[in-house]
């Protein structure tokens, strides 16, 4: 978990112990789990919202690309047709 060993997380814990208190730790904890998850909910509506316009703007290229190919075939047709007549 980022590079952190076991030992480094249990001095992390023994300073926020002693800085906190035992009786505070448990409300400090519910805090940063609270923080963690909200983080990872805003993290992944971002990506969700990246996603879909990426996908808009696929589906937006694609559109135009058959547009375009339908008005060159629209325009190969005219062309065959005013040479045949």
């Amino acid at each position: 978990m980022f590079g952190i060993g076991w030992q480094e997380l249990l001095v992390i814990f023994l300073v926020i112990l002693i800085f906190i208190g035992p009786r505070k730790l448990p409300e400090v904890a519910k805090q940063i789990a609270k923080a963690i998850r909200e983080f990872a909910r805003t993290k992944e509506e971002v990506k969700r919202t990246i996603e879909n316009h990426l996908l808009e703007m696929q589906r937006e290229n694609s559109y135009l690309e058959i547009k375009e190919k339908g008005d060159e075939d629209s325009e190969t047709l005219h062309e065959t047709k005013k040479e045949n007549q």
